[in-house]
């Protein structure tokens, strides 16, 4: 039997809050040094993948921050 409980809603939504806006920053960092002009592409990217790293930073918890430290310090 597994004994431990799973985050609750409001971790949850902490987890998924920090990972969109990490990712929101990291993605308009990256555009800022790649493009000359701000399109609707532009943002949609952003958004994006402020979006695929608030769903990994909820599912995955402290886990997807560790990868994420790793991968970066190399960067």
């Amino acid at each position: 039997m597994n004994d431990e409980l799973g985050p609750d809603s409001s971790e949850k939504r902490l987890r998924f809050g920090c990972g969109f806006l990490f990712g929101a920053f990291v993605a308009f960092l990256i555009g800022l040094r790649e493009l000359e002009a701000f399109t609707g592409t532009f943002w949609t990217v952003v958004i994006g993948v402020a979006f695929i790293f608030g769903y990994c930073a909820m599912r995955q918890g402290d886990e997807f921050w560790h990868d994420l430290s790793q991968w970066f310090r190399w960067w």
